[in-house]
């Protein structure tokens, strides 16, 4: 397993010595926690408060998933561990046009998932779970995915929505159960797009 520590001013950002993954400290609150943006050339980036020892899974496209941890907060600055958890090439396996399971999507679909993630935000609302801070992550995520809809194709789009939302879940620190129910949401509202629903369900539970 590959791993490093990137040290990263407010404002600034930086890259493990082993991927091309940049991790950007954008704002840092009271010696606590920090808000960052994840991202890795040619896939979307995904924005997290984090405290310390938060950690966030991203999956690259050549680097497999890799795991960014909070270590350190100190001045203007802090530090993260970045840990390579699952090496292979990720996403990149997909991305190929000769792949039918990774055609783009067309415009009526982009409109489905539009009405799903509607469907999605409604049944979070209404049950009662979430924190009004909690839902307004949860929907800037949502409507995260939507946009990525349009850049990947349907194979990596569904590995980017696993991501996101699990990266979600930890860094929001929710109990199993309202992870569980999350991810049971999700996978109701787009039953009509995911050949295999266990998989968002299976990122659900764990630990």
């Amino acid at each position: 397993m590959q791993q490093a520590t990137i040290d990263i001013s407010k404002a600034d950002s930086g890259s493990p010595s082993f991927s091309r993954l940049v991790v950007s400290l954008l704002n840092l609150v009271a010696y606590q926690r920090c808000n960052t943006s994840i991202g890795y050339p040619g896939l979307p980036n995904v924005k997290v408060e984090m405290e310390l020892g938060d950690t966030m899974l991203y999956e690259t496209t050549q680097d497999g998933i890799l795991e960014v941890r909070l270590t350190a907060i100190y001045g203007s600055a802090a530090k993260f561990t970045v840990s390579q958890v699952a090496p292979g090439f990720g996403l990149g396996a997909a991305m190929t046009a000769s792949d039918p399971n990774n055609l783009p999507f067309s415009e009526h679909e982009r409109t489905q998932i539009a009405e799903s993630i509607e469907a999605t935000k409604r049944e979070l609302v209404n049950s009662g779970h979430h924190t009004t801070e909690q839902l307004s992550l949860i929907f800037q995520r949502l409507d995260e995915t939507y946009n990525a809809s349009s850049k990947l194709g349907k194979k990596d789009w569904q590995n980017y929505v696993n991501n996101t939302l699990t990266a979600l879940c930890i860094s929001a620190a929710f109990s199993t159960e309202v992870r569980e129910a999350f991810f049971v949401t999700v996978n109701s509202a787009f039953s009509w797009l995911f050949t295999n629903t266990a998989v968002l369900l299976q990122y659900s539970t764990s630990p």
